[in-house]
């Protein structure tokens, strides 16, 4: 196996982070969408027959990348669809598989844990990766939250979205310098040519300023399976590429380092 690099440096004016950041540095490592399955992997609609021994091969060659990786990081995070599916027995091979030796935190997609029903599908994924929703102070002048967005969703009943709301405007109370790491982020989705719906407009001003008000300088995702960058309200919303290798894409993650004021990534892709 080889790795390549791809770098990407955010200078342009929307990206830049507060003047409150300005005397941050600190680098983390982001992986998203690892899919693990004990089964085959399928999608007649969308255009992948993936098996299991490959799901699983590619996750611990990506572990394997991560762990030896030279180039400094404090923390490793997922955001989302560790699993493929929402049985148990996927979430416990994504536990046994997704092992670091450096602080891991997780974050739920919607393979994991849905849309909705969250009293049943939430529990065996914080069981075995810890509360959903939280944040953390992991160097001076930074939190980093942690967010189940998928309650966000349509799809979701409205009595969940209100709590998913609540929660948020919780963590953010006292605002401050804050990177959010969520799944599914609400955007349009761009695919097969043509336009997917995302979220509400009013679902979406109502996220887009619960984190303006709580200090969110950027939102960091996964679940589109593709590299892209958008500026939502003023925030810029990062999603990066998959683990899983669906539409023959090349399995890869992402380095993140906060330095100088500005948020920077490089994107480490595995010749595998």
């Amino acid at each position: 196996m080889r790795l390549g690099v791809a770098s990407a440096v955010l200078t342009y004016a929307p990206a830049a982070l507060s003047a409150e950041m300005s005397g941050v540095n600190f680098s983390f490592v982001q992986l998203t969408d690892t899919h693990l399955s004990r089964s085959r992997i399928r999608s007649e609609r969308k255009g992948y027959d993936v098996s299991s021994d490959a799901s699983i091969f590619h996750s611990r060659e990506t572990v394997k990348a991560i762990e030896r990786c030279i180039l400094p990081y404090e923390l490793v995070l997922h955001t989302g669809d560790l699993a493929d599916t929402r049985q148990e027995h996927d979430l416990d091979l994504a536990q046994e598989v997704l092992q670091f030796s450096r602080p891991t935190y997780f974050i739920p997609g919607n393979h994991d844990v849905g849309y909705s029903d969250m009293g049943r599908y939430l529990p065996p994924f914080e069981e075995r990766f810890g509360k959903a929703n939280r944040s953390i102070e992991p160097t001076a002048g930074l939190r980093m939250v942690f967010f189940n967005s998928q309650p966000l969703d349509p799809r979701g009943s409205e009595e969940e979205r209100e709590a998913a709301f609540r929660e948020l405007e919780q963590m953010l109370a006292d605002p401050m310098p804050t990177i959010l790491l969520c799944h599914c982020m609400g955007l349009e989705s761009f695919y097969n040519n043509q336009m997917d719906r995302g979220w509400p407009q009013a679902s979406m001003d109502r996220w887009t300023g619960i984190m303006k008000r709580g200090g969110v300088e950027a939102v960091l995702a996964g679940h589109f399976h593709r590299d892209e960058t958008h500026i939502v309200d003023g925030i810029p919303f990062y999603l990066a590429g998959p683990v899983i290798h669906y539409w023959g894409r090349q399995t890869s993650f992402r380095h993140w380092t906060i330095e100088n004021g500005r948020l920077t990534h490089r994107t480490i892709y595995l010749e595998i």
